[in-house]
């Protein structure tokens, strides 16, 4: 009995500290668009985990952060040195990685080129309405923000989608 209660109390002290480790490494994303339809739809609310930039792979669906890149054309936008207090937050785009550092554009996204050291070369799933590396140009992985996990639909249930299927 006794054995159950200090696992009880080790388990309940150390609940706070995995929510607050949880928090910090999740994220609840929200999609608006049709860049990425079929796989996500607008409204649709993902679910999203921040890891390191080493540890993304191609196939991958990540969060990208962007500032500005609205009105410069650029996807980076401002740096986050430049960030002037009062201005917006930097917005989110959901991309797909096609290829990482070292490797080489799919022919047809790109006619030549090899995605350069710490970018990744990331698109839409609906090619047609997206606004992605082919426009913009290989990503420095120091605007992903987080990788995608699942789609938790809106009655609260959770559907993992296989994002390496495409």
């Amino acid at each position: 009995m006794r054995t159950v209660a200090v696992t009880f109390i080790t388990l309940a002290s150390l609940l706070p500290t995995a929510a607050i480790l949880l928090r910090r490494r999740c994220a609840l994303l929200d999609v608006s668009g049709s860049s990425m339809h079929p796989t996500y739809r607008d409204g649709d609310r993902l679910l999203a985990f921040r890891v390191p930039a080493r540890l993304v792979r191609r196939g991958a669906v990540v969060a990208i952060r962007m500032r500005g890149a609205a009105d410069s054309g650029d996807p980076a936008g401002a740096a986050e040195e430049d960030v002037i207090p009062g201005d917006p937050p930097p917005t989110l785009m959901i991309k797909r990685v096609v290829a990482l550092a070292g490797e080489r554009i799919p022919g047809p996204l790109c006619s030549t080129g090899v995605v350069p050291a710490r970018h990744v070369f990331v698109v839409g799933d609906n090619r047609e309405a997206s606004y992605d590396s082919r426009h913009t140009g290989p990503v420095p992985v120091d605007l992903l923000t987080a990788v995608v996990l699942c789609r938790i639909r809106r009655d609260a249930t959770t559907r993992i989608v296989d994002h390496s299927a495409r």
